[in-house]
């Protein structure tokens, strides 16, 4: 898996007076590698209606869908994968959750550091993220930020250790920085990017543009 790690965040939609599913639609034209929900003000209700609205869309553009934080909703809304942070539960034990009720959920853990890195790829996931590589605005309380130069050497080691696992860079990247992290990253993870700075035409018309563009550029593909 390689490209682009589209974010609808639900919260940076809601600020821009967008439906979740209207920004999704419109990024999926796109094609991007892989898709994921972030919830996090919304309760688990809501988050599970939105993964259920926006899996089959996700299906039809042959584009995985990543849940974000909560493995239940995952299996319920069936989605491909399930992200977890440093604060949600082992990826073992998602892995014996999924196991047990037949389903096979890709598993991906965000790592802001050596320890976390170590720790994660001990654990049996498909993907590991790194970041923040730069300063970001999606979080209330954001982890320090790793920097370029740390988190390149970071997916480096990743690739090293476990070679088969998916390596995404996240946090603050804009279009001009994806080829930089191409370079050891196979996925590049954008929120606020995806949302246009011109505010002059159809908001959602500029996020398919966004998307376009940044599909682009993390596949490597030329201008």
């Amino acid at each position: 898996m390689r490209g682009l790690y589209a974010i609808v965040d639900a919260s940076a939609c809601a600020r821009r007076a967008v439906s979740p599913i209207a920004f999704a639609e419109a990024v999926l034209s796109a094609r991007p590698a892989a898709m994921q929900l972030r919830a996090k003000q919304l309760g688990a209700r809501e988050t599970l209606g939105l993964l259920r609205d926006i899996a089959p869309r996700c299906r039809d553009a042959g584009v995985p869908l990543i849940a974000n934080d909560r493995p239940d909703l995952a299996l319920l809304a069936g989605c491909d994968g399930v992200h977890l942070g440093q604060a949600d539960l082992p990826a073992r034990e998602v892995r014996a959750l999924a196991e047990r009720y037949g389903a096979s959920l890709s598993i991906g853990v965000s790592t802001h550091g050596v320890a976390d890195l170590d720790r994660a790829l001990s654990e049996p996931i498909e993907m590991i993220a790194v970041g923040p590589v730069f300063g970001t605005a999606s979080k209330e309380q954001p982890e320090p930020t790793v920097g370029l130069d740390a988190a390149l050497a970071l997916a480096r080691t990743a690739a090293v250790k476990r070679p088969g696992v998916a390596r995404i860079a996240i946090g603050g990247i804009a279009e001009a920085d994806i080829p930089r992290l191409r370079a050891a990253f196979d996925l590049v993870a954008v929120i606020g990017a995806l949302f246009p700075l011109d505010e002059g035409g159809p908001l959602i018309d500029g996020v398919r543009a966004r998307a376009q563009a940044l599909a682009l550029a993390a596949r490597g593909s030329d201008r």
